[in-house]
């Protein structure tokens, strides 16, 4: 997770500045994404990598959330943020204790080993029935586009996975229920996934 700290130096403002790829990819996927967090309510929830709120916000209304970030001075919100990062979960709650972990574009930036750390240390964190919900970047359409514009033109590492691999991984952590929701980009083109499992 190394490349995410360079927004260390970036104020909530500047991380809220939108560029090209947020109207080919973000915005487009916003149609799914959101309705869906909207309804999330009455839970205990830990946001892994919550940035400046953007999605966190939807979850406040009607639930009790805290974040963990890298960067947590990004977060505007009047939430506790905590600095850490998403393979620490089991340092930051007690296992058993969480109705969902959640976590909006922030995987992109988890090698395999992390994903895999990061989707076991969820699994005991959430109660029994509990969920997690995050997305994952695509290695099809955009997802892949994604990737390769942030290694060539940024030089950031980020990664992008099949929805074979993100089942297999999700099992070894030890979730039985799977969904995998396409999360697409400008003109229907494929680029993110919507995960939620318990």
């Amino acid at each position: 997770m190394a490349n995410y700290d360079r927004y260390k130096a970036q104020t909530a403002e500047s991380y809220e500045n939108r560029c090209l790829m947020d109207y080919l990819v973000r915005i487009p996927s916003d149609r799914k994404l959101i309705p869906f967090i909207s309804q999330i309510k009455g839970g205990k929830i830990l946001d892994v990598g919550p940035g400046s709120g953007r999605y966190t916000k939807l979850l406040l209304n009607d639930n009790e959330v805290v974040g963990i970030d890298r960067n947590p001075h990004l977060c505007r919100l009047p939430i506790k943020v905590h600095q850490g990062d998403a393979t620490q979960l089991a340092q930051l709650v007690e296992a058993h204790s969480l109705d969902m972990v959640f976590s909006t574009w922030m995987t992109e930036y988890l090698n395999p080993q992390q994903l895999s750390t990061f989707f076991q240390q969820a699994r005991i964190a959430i109660k029994q029935g509990g969920e997690l919900v995050t997305t994952i970047i695509s290695k099809k359409g955009f997802g892949f586009l994604y990737i390769t514009a942030a290694g060539l033109l940024r030089g950031v590492s980020k990664y992008n996975y099949s929805k074979r691999e993100l089942q297999d991984k999700l099992r070894e952590a030890g979730f039985k229920e799977i969904s995998i929701v396409n999360l697409s980009s400008w003109l229907g083109i494929p680029w993110a996934y919507l995960v939620i499992a318990g």
